[in-house]
């Protein structure tokens, strides 16, 4: 089983992240690689966002800006959503045994397909000072896990963290007047993964991605998991939001 040691908890509370190495195998990434193409093939075809087979494709004009419950559509990826090696550190980081998994996404940044996310915090999108979230564990009580189904390398828009941003907490972003490139462009820094390798993010630290200028896709897997009780948004697709529980050693 995957446990984080003491530093590489250290390490996320401070920086806002932590990358494992060589997570996932070959035949692994093969296997969900596959059902990334089945979700694309599908997708490519759709001009505006629909739910199909109970996830919600996010697509404008064929252009896909992501898959949300993904594993609806493609089962093999909800089984790997609940995989120990995703489980257990998000686990050991909410201070839970048992945790509510409200995200299962599919990313896809084809060449030249112009997707990019600007700058943001997970917390806004969970709802961070509404009365559908509360931060129960007192340190964001969300993990998000990213999965590099594809090599993520500067020349394919790699995620771009500011790192240490989420020791501030949710700054309400969406409501700051000041053009937020200038406030993070020269404090981010990318991240930059092997296949099969693993991204655990804090809810509070500020990211996002420009365009892929490369040649090949630069596709991943993200799973998401609060601690019980924080989250009373229902999410789109059909099982969003289950009960994940973690048999410890």
């Amino acid at each position: 089983m995957l446990r984080l040691t003491e530093s590489q908890i250290e390490e996320f509370y401070d920086a806002g992240y932590v990358v494992l190495c060589d997570v996932f195998h070959d035949a692994e990434i093969r296997e969900i690689s596959g059902a990334f193409d089945r979700l694309r093939d599908t997708a490519i075809e759709l001009t505006q966002p629909e739910m199909i087979k109970g996830a919600y494709f996010v697509v404008n004009d064929h252009r896909i800006n992501r898959i949300v419950w993904c594993g609806a559509a493609e089962p093999v990826l909800l089984k790997y959503g609940e995989d120990a090696r995703l489980t257990f550190p998000s686990s050991q980081l909410l201070g839970s045994n048992e945790m509510d998994q409200l995200i299962c996404q599919a990313h896809f940044k084809l060449p030249d397909d112009g997707v990019g996310f600007g700058w943001h915090q997970d917390s806004d999108h969970r709802r961070y000072g509404t009365d559908v979230w509360t931060d129960v564990n007192g340190r964001g009580s969300f993990v998000q896990t990213l999965m590099a189904v594809d090599v993520m390398n500067e020349e394919n828009g790699p995620l771009m963290v500011v790192p240490g941003s989420g020791r501030e907490g949710h700054q309400y972003l969406k409501q700051n007047p000041s053009p937020l490139d200038a406030l993070f462009d020269g404090r981010a820094q990318p991240v930059l993964m092997e296949q099969g390798s693993v991204l655990l993010l804090g809810p509070y630290t500020i990211h996002g991605s420009k365009p892929n200028r490369s040649e090949h896709a630069r596709r991943v897997f993200i799973n998401g998991y609060a601690y019980p009780g924080a989250n009373r948004r229902i999410y789109p697709g059909e099982g969003a939001g289950r009960r994940v529980v973690i048999q410890r050693p």
